[in-house]
């Protein structure tokens, strides 16, 4: 065992001793689908994660299916790094509290470092309230998700009356 080793450059190598089979690109519909077969069995077995699985199909790409990769990732990531960008920014504006609720939980998924914080998750959702609905729902300020919704329900159903 090669103690300089990283966590993942060990994964890699353990990966690549099963000399998991490559993709071209130029195959038929039924070639890849069984490439994608074997692929799959083979990273249940070594209970890899996603994000691993992620890493490591790229090396197991050629050719067209190297490029198609590629240009694929990236435009994935453009756009993970928009919706983080609109998570960050989004305000309730024309929408009622369970539109608002729902396109906040929708993009909260690109957030993980505010989504496993009840505070953060709290704070994000009341500073993206409505100017009205935010003072009312923060006055005594919710600590949870769960008791901001809340409040801001009751907030809308008082102003909308």
């Amino acid at each position: 065992m090669d103690v300089t080793a990283t966590p993942m450059e060990t994964l890699l190598k353990r990966f690549q001793s099963f000399k998991p089979p490559t993709l071209k690109g130029i195959e038929n519909s039924v070639e890849c689908e069984g490439w994608l077969e074997d692929m799959e069995m083979l990273f249940d077995s070594l209970d890899y994660e996603d994000d691993i699985r992620v890493r490591f199909i790229g090396h197991q790409l050629h050719d067209v299916a190297k490029c198609w990769w590629i240009k694929t990732k990236r435009a994935l990531e453009n756009r993970e790094k928009k919706r983080v960008a609109e998570f960050a920014n989004l305000k309730q504006g024309n929408l009622n509290i369970e539109e608002y609720v729902a396109k906040f939980s929708t993009l909260l998924d690109f957030a993980p470092h505010i989504a496993g914080s009840e505070e953060a998750k709290a704070d994000q959702f009341i500073n993206g309230l409505n100017p009205d609905v935010f003072t009312l729902v923060n006055s005594g300020r919710p600590n949870n998700f769960a008791d901001a919704l809340d409040r801001a329900k009751g907030a809308e159903a008082g102003l909308i009356k």
